[in-house]
């Protein structure tokens, strides 16, 4: 009967996300909203695997150590976010000025950038 349809069959009614996240959607879209878009879902970081809110993923990838991303030396290498520390420290080809004039510069050329043409030396 019409009672029964509107109140558990009819995909148009709208219901109110069993996550918590206050949105009302209609029945049909529901399921999809709920695994999906919904804020308050969980689901795995593509890069860690970790488990997280849809709503904390564009924090989370911001710190994500598996997160792949580029030399913060421009050196042209890519690698996950955990290694950067050791490649920075033991393989980058590229070294800032340790006088702080932000020129980076290959390692080769640091002693003569600071001894000669370093704006701060």
């Amino acid at each position: 009967d019409m009672t029964q349809h509107f109140n558990k069959d009819c995909g148009l009614v709208e219901e109110s996300c069993k996550l918590g996240c206050g949105a009302k959607i209609k029945r049909i879209g529901l399921k999809f909203h709920e695994e999906k878009k919904c804020p308050m879902c969980i689901v795995n970081c593509e890069h860690c695997k970790g488990e997280l809110k849809l709503r904390n993923m564009t924090t989370h990838l911001g710190v994500c150590p598996k997160m792949e991303m580029s030399c913060e030396m421009e050196c042209g290498k890519k690698m996950c976010r955990e290694d950067m520390a050791q490649h920075l420290k033991k393989e980058c080809k590229m070294v800032g000025c340790l006088l702080g004039c932000e020129v980076k510069m290959t390692r080769n050329e640091l002693k003569t950038h600071v001894t000669e043409t370093c704006i701060r030396r």
